[in-house]
């Protein structure tokens, strides 16, 4: 299920599935989702339910719309892949994921949160990354490099996107993305590098 995701992902993950012996379903993640997925739903609170969701859907409205999908289910009894409601709610909230990941001692860049341009970015350090604080997908990112750049990227976002933008000092690197499968003994699978690069302010 997914609004966003592009067609042909969702249907080479169902072709994959049903090569696998799998009956799929493709189906929106609004609020009709739950009557489309009436029949795999368990008949009581104690019974095995029928199939599960390999969910992709990243919600439509709200702070918290990836969240949205995860609780309908968990209230359904419909098993699902991927994070549930409050781990969902908490990292796309930017801010307090990077908030969470200092209270535990792990390095993160320096940041401020802007609701105008024209704030102070205090004694952060040129180049600084600009993201909208409660978007994925590396939506609406900028590279800035002086401050007229970096106040006209806030602007945008906090328009384009109604939130407040996350400014953060830029760090050199490569991205790599670490897929974890499983509920307990997790299995790591093949580290992937990401070849993003973020859209300069012009």
């Amino acid at each position: 299920m997914s609004r966003e995701i592009r067609p042909r992902c969702r249907q080479t993950r169902a072709a994959a599935l049903q090569e696998g012996g799998h009956e799929t379903l493709l189906c929106e993640g609004d609020r009709g989702l739950l009557a489309t997925l009436e029949r795999f739903m368990p008949p009581a609170s104690e019974a095995c339910p029928s199939g599960i969701v390999f969910n992709l859907a990243y919600g439509i409205q709200g702070e918290s719309r990836l969240a949205h999908v995860p609780a309908m289910l968990e209230m359904a009894g419909v098993p699902y892949t991927g994070s549930g409601p409050l781990g969902h709610g908490l990292a796309l909230d930017k801010v307090i994921t990077k908030r969470l990941i200092r209270d535990r001692g792990m390095p993160t860049p320096n940041f401020r949160v802007m609701r105008r341009g024209t704030q102070s970015t205090g004694d952060l350090q040129f180049p600084l990354v600009m993201k909208p604080r409660h978007e994925s997908d590396s939506c609406g990112v900028h590279l800035v490099h002086e401050p007229a750049q970096l106040r006209q990227a806030v602007e945008v976002t906090v328009t384009q996107y109604g939130q407040e933008a996350l400014v953060e000092e830029y760090i050199e690197g490569r991205a790599i993305c670490v897929a974890l499968l499983g509920n307990g003994e997790l299995v790591v699978l093949p580290l992937v590098e990401q070849d993003s690069i973020a859209k300069p302010v012009l």
